[in-house]
């Protein structure tokens, strides 16, 4: 997955880093003595590999000319223990109420709930000598569209999951702020007998050879996550009314969030609606160009307008979405949960052989005891 195009590629072929990158190169040695290796791309003295005169590799065949993009923010990195981790760099003061409310998720107190759903912080980095940037330490997550549903009853565990995480934030006065689907992620490498390239996804992480396939879901449940509190707010001590300034986050359909001069706002319907939106978008309606929804959804329809109300007032709150949800959930059959999901656009291609295929391996899950809705214990 390279960013840079074709007309510009010379000079990064030639082992040019992006602007973005120098920065961790720069912060390579810093980090290492803090127990966290960046891959070798960003060694302070990193010779291209498809350079060296051995070479009989093409550059697009070697790991280390994966880059990151002009303004990454994040990278992931190796522990000495070998366990992959996710680094994200955070300027001060900027970065401060993001920190606090991460870690503050990630207490023990509140960690040991089953219903959290707030990336954990692993670890904090203190700015080096001179510098105003921190790093925080969390999992090596994953976009969950990179490993597609197979079954209803998978993106149902889903819908079930990212409900009852905001839920818990709401529940502790907490709002997060940006609802949008790649803030929510999942721990999906249990899903992969060998670890995927973190921004190469179709290859392993060591290039060696493209990705296995992954395991489903109905076999390893997996765990999702909300990430990315830079837009999030902690009114826990304060009175209400709780009101903040908008306009904010992804979606700019908001509708709190029109006009010129918006006034401010209650956060807590905002996040309802985000939530339901980024459902509309990804398995009702779609967005054209360029996201094509999947078909078979139409029982979350109701429930996703609610949410998606123009009157913040008569939007549902998040403890109102998980009960209406749980009971639409009871409602379904078991050949529905395990009923594939099909995205919109493949819809023509799906023939007999693709449903023989997809019901012979849901009567071997049925054999096995897998139940429809893989919850995660």
């Amino acid at each position: 997955m390279n960013p840079v195009s074709s007309s510009d590629l010379q000079p990064f072929v030639q082992g040019a880093l992006l602007p973005g990158e120098c920065f961790w190169r720069d912060h390579y040695h810093y980090l290492q003595k803090h127990g966290y290796t960046l891959r070798k791309r960003y060694h302070p003295e990193w010779k291209p590999s498809w350079l060296t005169s051995d070479s009989t590799k093409s550059y697009h065949e070697c790991e280390d000319f994966c880059t990151l993009g002009l303004y990454a923010c994040m990278l992931d990195a190796s522990r000495s223990d070998g366990s992959l981790v996710a680094l994200k760099r955070l300027k001060f003061p900027l970065g401060l109420e993001e920190m606090t409310i991460g870690t503050r998720f990630s207490s023990s107190s509140l960690f040991a709930d089953p219903r959290n759903h707030c990336i954990p912080i692993l670890d904090i980095i203190l700015p080096m000598p001179g510098s105003d940037v921190a790093f925080i330490v969390m999992p090596l997550l994953r976009q969950t569209r990179i490993a597609p549903f197979e079954t209803v009853g998978e993106a149902v565990e889903y819908f079930r999951q990212i409900f009852e995480g905001l839920q818990f934030m709401h529940e502790n006065n907490t709002i997060h702020g940006d609802c949008k689907h790649n803030n929510i992620m999942e721990d999906g490498l249990s899903l992969y007998t060998t670890p995927p390239h973190p921004f190469k996804h179709e290859m392993r992480r060591d290039f060696i050879d493209r990705t296995p396939k992954p395991v489903s879901r109905t076999i390893r449940p997996t765990k999702y996550y909300l990430i990315d509190f830079g837009l999030s707010y902690d009114f826990t001590g304060e009175d209400g009314p709780h009101l903040l300034q908008g306009p904010w986050g992804g979606y700019k359909n908001v509708p709190e969030h029109q006009g010129s001069e918006p006034p401010p706002c209650d956060p807590f319907p905002v996040d309802v609606y985000c939530i339901g939106n980024l459902i509309n978008q990804h398995f009702l309606d779609g967005v054209p160009n360029p996201v094509v929804p999947f078909v078979g959804f139409e029982f979350m329809r109701e429930l996703v307008s609610d949410m998606m109300n123009k009157d913040p007032k008569k939007r549902p709150t998040m403890d109102e979405v998980v009960f209406r949800f749980d009971l639409i959930v009871k409602g379904l059959s078991w050949y529905k949960l395990r009923s594939p999901v099909i995205r919109a656009d493949e819809l023509r291609w799906w023939d007999l052989s693709c449903s023989i295929t997809h019901w012979v391996k849901q009567t071997y899950y049925i054999l096995r005891g897998y139940p429809a809705i893989p919850r995660v214990s």
